[in-house]
């Protein structure tokens, strides 16, 4: 005999987990916030709304689950001990790669670095010229001052060790991760089915022509083969 006390409040019900559900189990990102300010990690660090996601990424990564404060639902995060993790990318939908600038209320320009795009919150501007300077520098300085579009460049997977587990998010404004933008996007239009990908964060350093030594660790995307 089983409990029927779900019959007479079936929105109360649990809602059975569908590990191959779309939905988005996590987010894997490359920086936390510090009080006010960003700052940028060697390891990778995991948020979700799932406690098991939580102690599964753990598992496979090292860290410690913990709640973190965002008025977001992906509360959990996990501080893994990572830099590279294998991934599967189930085709060229799956990455998602435009110019944004987002104001207090969501995005006010979105473009493909030459025209509004699909999702501008202008209708009628889809297709227009977008206005943003031909010079990658200028581009730059504009999106560093608030006033020009960023790259917004979105990376829906599965991880390779666990791929049961569900769809995860990587999301990242970086200017560095556009210039492998172009390989990558050819090696999954050409791609036959799903491709496996290393998502790691790699250690740079220079000096610049003032003398300044510069170090980060920036996120780049590298294709290995079919999955």
């Amino acid at each position: 005999m089983s409990l029927r006390i779900f019959e007479t409040d079936p929105d109360a019900k649990p809602k059975t987990r569908n590990t191959f559900a779309d939905d988005i189990v996590g987010r894997f990102r490359s920086g936390i916030l510090i009080g006010r300010r960003p700052q940028a990690l060697s390891e990778w660090r995991v948020t979700t709304d799932d406690p098991d996601v939580a102690d599964r990424m753990a598992e496979l990564y090292g860290g410690t689950p913990e709640e973190w404060d965002t008025e977001k639902s992906d509360n959990v995060q996990v501080l893994t001990e990572t830099k590279s993790v294998s991934v599967a990318i189930e085709g060229a939908s799956a990455l998602r790669t435009r110019m944004a600038l987002y104001g207090q209320a969501g995005p006010i320009h979105i473009c493909d670095g030459a025209f509004f795009i699909e999702g501008h919150p202008a209708d009628d501007e889809i297709g227009e010229a977008c206005g943003c300077p031909r010079e990658l520098t200028k581009r730059k300085e504009q999106a560093k001052s608030g006033r020009g579009p960023k790259p917004d460049i979105s990376l829906r997977f599965r991880l390779t060790d666990d791929p049961e587990i569900g769809l995860f998010l990587f999301s990242s404004g970086s200017w560095s991760l556009v210039n492998d933008l172009p390989e990558l996007e050819r090696a999954l239009s050409a791609a036959d089915g799903p491709v496996k990908a290393d998502l790691k964060l790699t250690f740079v350093e220079y000096d610049t022509k003032a003398g300044r030594h510069v170090e980060y660790h920036r996120p780049e995307i590298t294709i290995k083969g079919a999955a």
